[in-house]
């Protein structure tokens, strides 16, 4: 299959993890009380955070390991089962942890048909086996089957959940939506994929790899969350709302960015076996340019329009925001950039103790600049403080990058977007004089589009050309 196909596969994806919620999360906030819905929140997190704790790193190592041997049906279903079956005992410890806790902690007792629910959840992850299809590069496949299964969610929620009272429908739902994925994906595995193990399970080889990938998961949850709770601390609530929802907006677009690069691990790590460096070369500097050609313009359309944005996606009351919106407009970039070199290529060569390092002093450096920055700038700390903790990852981790292989952007495309840019600053100007608001931004951004397809009559970018292009497929 080829990579230009996988993009658009998992571009699609991961636009419908944003828009389907854009569908639902309004009418649910709206048809449930505060309480019922503070319920699942509350519960909800608790679930996640034993999902992510009953992974223990295997979605990022079993891409690799798949991506690694992936011909090899024996090795590729002995792996599976391994992992799964390493997941589900973790899985059921959690379970267990999680009905204790509801039994000893008041607010968790009043939830326990939540907390069922949130079981259920626990061990229908171990048997989802995502990553099984990523390391195979079977996109086209993880697209068709969660479109379809969250359409189908999508009208569940509408249907079913009418009254103020039905949250135990609405997270059933959730629920529901997760075992079907677990049944799909480990049935069609099965039929499909499958070879008679040898039954020499040792699930215990896997743990010091898993353990390292743990960490780094766990690293990255705590400084990511962290900031937020600091905040709420040395603040108040007020504070922590003007921080969140320009973040909130920011991180949909870092999504995008982080989705479509996925992509590029199982084929990076499968050409890193094989030796064919010059390839892995071609691939980093293509996924740097997907990073550039979407997160320039974010960074520049979120400064000249952060205003606008916000009033378009919160409403007036979050507009003193405007100045957090715009420093925190440069983590899709980083983050983009740091995926590029960290994830997609130290990860699928088995650097990531590397990527570990990076977190931890990711987190220091959140931990020092939040704590003296808070007092002085409230939210605007928070914000400052969360850029400069992304961008000492991305330094960090470019430089153990340029250790193991040239990295070379696209110079003549960073060239390219800047002049866009400059033009569409230019018209801009113009443009203030006739619209404002949403007509100013629709506008700017048509302009954007149209110098940027135009100047590849004097560029002649290939890379860009390729995008354009759609007969022409990348290899």
């Amino acid at each position: 299959m080829s990579l230009k196909r996988n993009l658009i596969s998992n571009f699609i994806l991961t636009g419908s993890t944003i828009i389907l919620p854009l569908i639902t999360f309004p009418y649910i906030t709206r048809i449930l009380s505060n309480e019922e819905i503070g319920k699942v929140f509350f519960i909800d997190s608790f679930t996640q955070y034993f999902i992510l704790f009953a992974s223990l790193g295997v979605p990022y190592y079993g891409v690799r390991e798949i991506a690694k041997q992936k011909d090899d049906k024996a090795f590729v279903s002995n792996l599976v089962i391994e992992l799964v079956l390493l997941q589900f005992i973790l899985s059921i410890f959690y379970i267990m942890l999680f009905f204790l806790l509801g039994i000893f902690i008041p607010k968790l007792t009043t939830s326990i048909d939540l907390i069922k629910i949130g079981a259920l959840m626990i061990v229908a992850n171990a048997f989802s086996i995502e990553w099984f299809y990523q390391g195979m590069e079977k996109f086209s496949y993880i697209t068709i089957r969660s479109l379809t299964v969250k359409v189908l969610s999508v009208i569940c929620i509408l249907v079913f959940v009418k009254d103020s009272d039905d949250s135990l429908i609405y997270y059933s739902i959730l629920a529901i939506v997760t075992l079907a994925n677990a049944c799909l994906n480990f049935g069609y595995f099965f039929r499909n994929h499958f070879q008679s193990v040898n039954f020499k399970i040792n699930i215990f080889k896997h743990l010091k790899a898993l353990l390292v990938l743990f960490s780094i998961n766990a690293s990255l949850s705590v400084y990511v969350i962290l900031d937020s709770i600091i905040l709420g601390f040395l603040t108040d609530s007020v504070n922590v709302s003007y921080y969140n929802i320009p973040l909130k907006l920011v991180k949909i677009f870092w999504m995008i960015i982080a989705g479509i690069g996925t992509v590029f691990i199982p084929r990076i790590s499968a050409l890193f076996r094989s030796e064919n460096h010059d390839e892995i070369k071609k691939l980093i500097t293509k996924s740097i340019s997907i990073v550039l050609l979407l997160g320039l313009p974010f960074c520049v359309f979120s400064v000249f329009f952060s205003r606008d944005i916000l009033v378009i996606i919160s409403g007036e009351k979050y507009l003193e925001a405007y100045n957090a919106l715009q420093i925190l407009s440069v983590i899709p970039l980083i983050i983009g950039l740091c995926n590029v070199f960290g994830t997609q290529f130290l990860l699928p060569i088995g650097k990531e103790k590397k990527i570990l390092h990076a977190t931890i002093i990711g987190l220091i450096v959140s931990l020092i600049l939040n704590f003296i920055l808070i007092p002085y700038l409230k939210f605007l700390g928070s914000a400052i403080a969360a850029v400069a903790a992304e961008l000492s990852v991305c330094i960090y981790i470019f430089f153990a990058a340029r250790r193991e292989i040239d990295i070379a952007p696209d110079y003549k495309l960073i060239a390219q977007i800047i002049c866009s840019l400059f033009l569409t600053a230019v018209f801009y100007l113009i443009y203030i004089n006739y619209f404002e608001g949403i007509y100013l931004l629709i506008a700017t951004s048509i302009s954007y589009i149209i110098f940027l397809l135009a100047s590849q009559i004097f560029f002649k970018n290939p890379f860009l050309n390729s995008l354009i292009t759609i007969k022409k497929h990348i290899k």
